[in-house]
């Protein structure tokens, strides 16, 4: 399995193809990214190179000590920093869910890397409002709820491994969910009500696309379609109906043909465009 040391951390990542379309994912709040596994054999790998990170704290790679050490600005700029040390060329950036403000993040740093960017079920670039002592609270009262459900036996972001027919897939994957530290589960949501996006993202000069779920019951088509419009005009939306908050997982092959088209038109129609 491939690694990366990275200036502050060991970053694994799963990596399959060797086409010449590359194509990085950033996973979201708890899970890893073994999320992208489907969506990667779902791609032909003479077209696509595919690169799916584990984060800080999910799966293989290193889990710093302190909250601090997470969140939406480290997670982009381990991304970064394993996008510059493999020397990957004009990549297209697909963050699904938290992942959606990593990758925002990234677009807006970095956008000289990037020939398209995709948000899946995404996280608003605009994060969340409240007080210091509100932040406390809902931080506390989420990490309360996921240690019921994990006593309960269930998943979490949308993944639950306890139907007796689960694949080794679903099992493998919900045990990488329950396996995430809490310090990384706080810093995420902690950044998640400082980060402030929205005039920064409108402005990106890459092809941008949003896919979702109209069945998500995490982030609702409403704040999607609101996440939607923060971007620049032009942005692709792409909803599946009846499709909850992962399509990676439940439609994969539906997200790869999507996602190829984007890439294989969108971006390239207007890279063509753009030499005339």
């Amino acid at each position: 399995m491939p690694y990366a040391q990275l200036s502050r951390v060991r970053m694994h990542y799963y990596e399959r193809g060797h086409g010449p379309e590359t194509v990085v994912f950033v996973h979201g709040f708890q899970a890893s990214g073994r999320i992208w596994q489907l969506a990667q054999e779902a791609l032909p790998e003479d077209r696509y190179h595919t690169i799916a990170v584990n984060n800080r704290g999910a799966g293989e790679t290193d889990a710093p000590p302190e909250e601090h050490d997470f969140g939406i600005e480290p997670f982009a700029s381990d991304v970064y920093e394993l996008v510059t040390q493999l020397g990957l060329p004009d990549v297209t950036l697909v963050g699904h869910s938290l992942g959606g403000a990593t990758v925002a993040r990234y677009a807006v740093d970095h956008p000289e890397t990037l020939k398209g960017l995709v948000l899946l079920d995404p996280a608003d670039p605009n994060g969340r409002h409240g007080s210091p002592e509100e932040i406390e609270r809902i931080i506390d009262q989420r990490m309360a709820a996921r240690r019921e459900q994990q006593a309960r036996g269930g998943g979490g972001d949308g993944i639950d491994a306890r139907a007796p027919d689960a694949s080794a897939f679903t099992r493998a994957l919900a045990a990488d969910i329950a396996a995430a530290p809490e310090r990384r589960l706080r810093g995420s949501m902690r950044s998640m009500f400082s980060i402030r996006l929205g005039e920064a993202v409108r402005s990106l000069p890459m092809p941008v696309m949003l896919m979702g779920g109209d069945d998500d019951k995490l982030i609702p088509i409403s704040a999607m379609l609101a996440t939607w419009a923060k971007y620049p005009p032009g942005t692709g939306l792409h909803i599946w109906h009846g499709v909850g908050h992962s399509p990676n997982v439940e439609i994969p092959e539906e997200f790869a043909a999507v996602l190829r088209r984007f890439i294989e038109h969108t971006v390239s129609e207007r890279r063509a465009a753009a030499t005339v």
